[in-house]
């Protein structure tokens, strides 16, 4: 194994890594020259001149930073997969149907959740066919909760509303079915959500969002936002220009809107601000 390299992190440290430029040297180039770029841009040479431990220790603190994104993103996700399952099984029961709000939904969700329950099903049905022997739930009927487990991030942040509309009708209540939604169901998902909370977001949305839905789409527009980062890590992609601290602050968002004491938690176990601070430089 090659002798540890020091490397300045962003937090001014030296950081010592261990320098595995064999092993990023097998990989493509292109994969390689966004990074050789970034180096170069920081530091105001020309790509062509930066060093292989250079690209070498960028690659290695970027795969670190995924890393740490996977596990702060893992518990996001699942702690607003529950929430929004909680509130919606709830919602449909006073709507007069099951707690099946997948199969059995009421308007308007029934509308929303048509696609997704149908690939959550058929994801679930597939799981339960794959088990083994041995697993605990081996043969069993596939359950709500094994098809609301099957749901992906998109089908999760496509409950919440994003993009409001360009007119609102006049006729009925002027709001989408979201925002209806939003407004006798998913925001009980979010119990401690407030204009503290997403003041600094508010001057994202759309001229003439109603007051009683600004939350919602702050919230919606939040996990959107995560949602984008998941995908470029699960591709291994780069994230040089993704605001980190911003989107920090969208987990912060969600999950303490949900349970301060979970936020405190997450907040105690998450690696990306200490990955963010090793960050090699030149």
């Amino acid at each position: 194994m090659r002798e540890p390299r020091h490397v300045r992190g962003s937090c001014g440290c030296r950081v010592i890594l261990v320098m595995p430029e064999k092993l990023v040297a097998a990989l493509h180039p292109a994969r390689l020259s966004s990074y050789e770029s970034e180096w170069a841009r920081l530091a105001g040479v020309s790509p062509t001149s930066v060093s292989r431990p250079a690209v070498a220790a960028l690659y290695v603190w970027q795969v670190s930073l995924g890393s740490a994104w996977y596990e702060t993103l893992a518990f996001t996700e699942a702690i607003v997969r529950n929430a929004l399952d909680l509130s919606l099984r709830a919602w449909n029961i006073r709507e007069g149907r099951s707690e099946d709000w997948l199969e059995d939904s009421s308007a308007p969700l029934a509308g929303l959740v048509a696609q997704s329950a149908k690939r959550s099903r058929q994801r679930a049905t597939q799981a339960v066919l794959k088990r083994s022997a041995w697993h605990s739930r081996h043969g069993v009927i596939v359950s709500l909760d094994d098809r609301v487990a099957q749901l992906d991030f998109g089908s999760i942040c496509f409950l919440l509303p994003q993009d409001a509309p360009a007119r609102r009708a006049t006729n009925g209540s002027g709001f989408t079915g979201r925002e209806n939604l939003w407004l006798h169901a998913t925001r009980s998902a979010f119990p401690l959500l407030s204009a503290d909370f997403t003041r600094g977001w508010q001057g994202q949305l759309s001229p003439g969002v109603p007051v009683s839905v600004q939350n919602a789409y702050a919230a919606g527009h939040a996990l959107e936002r995560l949602r984008r980062l998941r995908n470029r890590i699960g591709h291994h992609e780069q994230t040089f220009r993704v605001d980190h601290a911003r989107r920090l602050r969208d987990v912060t968002l969600l999950v303490r809107s949900i349970s301060s004491g979970a936020a405190d938690e997450l907040e105690a176990l998450d690696r990306v601000r200490r990955t963010l601070a090793m960050r090699p430089r030149p």
